[in-house]
């Protein structure tokens, strides 16, 4: 465990010991236990945030503080046309907005039903390369050039990615790049809080799914 990845300040000589046992809160966020005279944190595994402590931890400051309302004075998140448009959204609140996930053993796990290497490949780098939570912003000619692919065979990676509901493309014509939205089971970055409501969206699920 990194103890710098952790909202506490750690003096660089104490004493910590990270516990080998692993256990999972009610919220179902795997942590690991972080032990430091005499106390006992629990941070995220995935984000290093403390979630639990023995002792009474100061609140988290975020250093720099932005004066914008999202949806007026920025664009929401799901209606950014680029990169930059997507960052001006997500700035306000995700502190996380530079921690990226992507899950490499699930990608390959597509080669079993079907997908071809191209695809994987296509797909890894699309999830290494988000702008923010789960979109991808750019040229298909830039993509083949990143990928040394030619270009119709990253056309028909992308066809076999979106038959199997792992990506959407969307285009916007020639001013704005295209929006390639990634399965955010594969690959997410932000805040991983916001990737519950992009699993709901993608299903397109709503309340009144559920009789509600």
């Amino acid at each position: 465990m990194d103890a710098h990845k952790m909202n506490v300040e750690v003096p660089p000589q104490c004493d910590v010991q990270v516990t080998d046992t692993q256990i999972k809160p009610t919220g179902g966020r795997p942590t690991v236990a972080v032990t430091d005279k005499g106390h006992t944190y629990f941070a995220d595994l995935n984000t290093g945030q403390i979630i639990h402590a023995t002792r009474k931890l100061p609140r988290f400051r975020v250093e720099r503080r932005v004066n914008a309302y999202v949806g007026l004075d920025t664009k929401f998140p799901a209606q950014a046309r680029d990169g930059e448009e997507l960052t001006e959204a997500l700035a306000p609140f995700d502190t996380w907005i530079d921690n990226k996930y992507f899950s490499s053993t699930k990608a390959i796990e597509l080669l079993g039903s079907g997908a071809s290497a191209n695809a994987v490949c296509t797909l890894a780098h699309l999830g290494q390369n988000l702008s923010g939570r789960n979109y991808w912003f750019g040229r298909i000619e830039d993509l083949a050039n990143a990928l040394g692919t030619p270009l119709r065979s990253v056309e028909r990676a992308l066809m076999d990615l979106e038959s199997m509901n792992v990506v959407k493309r969307k285009t916007q014509g020639r001013q704005w790049p295209t929006r390639i939205t990634v399965h955010p089971w594969y690959a997410w970055r932000g805040d991983l809080q916001g990737r519950d409501i992009a699993y709901t969206d993608w299903l397109e699920i709503r309340p009144a799914d559920f009789g509600g």
